[in-house]
């Protein structure tokens, strides 16, 4: 199932769904990594007419967003690299044909496997 073929618009709408109620019953809190002035994001170059409002959009842009343990000091990165691995198996998991499929049936619990595949490698959490 290599060459995913998704759009910075499906990662963006699968981390709304992740972020909104995906992963908050583990993650308590979420932060936009700053590049090392920090008056942007890591990773992340925008065109002039662009711009990072939400951490949904960050990963998307290349940017990395840190996730933080609800009940711990633990805390974890997730960038686009990770996403995608991530991506490649929830597709695994939920016999998912093809991308338009996933992005027509995933839920919150479908966001929240692919964030926990994407930074643990396999489902820790519920």
């Amino acid at each position: 199932m290599k060459d995913l073929k998704i759009t910075d618009e499906q990662i963006s709408d699968l981390m709304v769904t992740a972020l909104e109620g995906g992963i908050n019953y583990w993650c308590g809190k979420t932060e936009m990594k700053k590049d090392v002035l920090g008056i942007g994001f890591d990773g992340v170059t925008l065109a002039d007419d662009e711009e990072v409002v939400y951490g949904s959009d960050l990963i998307a842009k290349g940017g990395t967003l840190i996730l933080h343990d609800a009940e711990s000091s633990d805390k974890w990165e997730l960038n686009k690299e990770k996403f995608m691995v991530g991506l490649e198996k929830v597709m695994e998991w939920g016999e998912f044909e093809s991308i338009e499929e996933l992005m027509d049936e995933h839920d919150a619990e479908t966001a929240d496997v692919l964030i926990q595949f994407a930074i643990f490698n396999e489902i820790v959490f519920g």
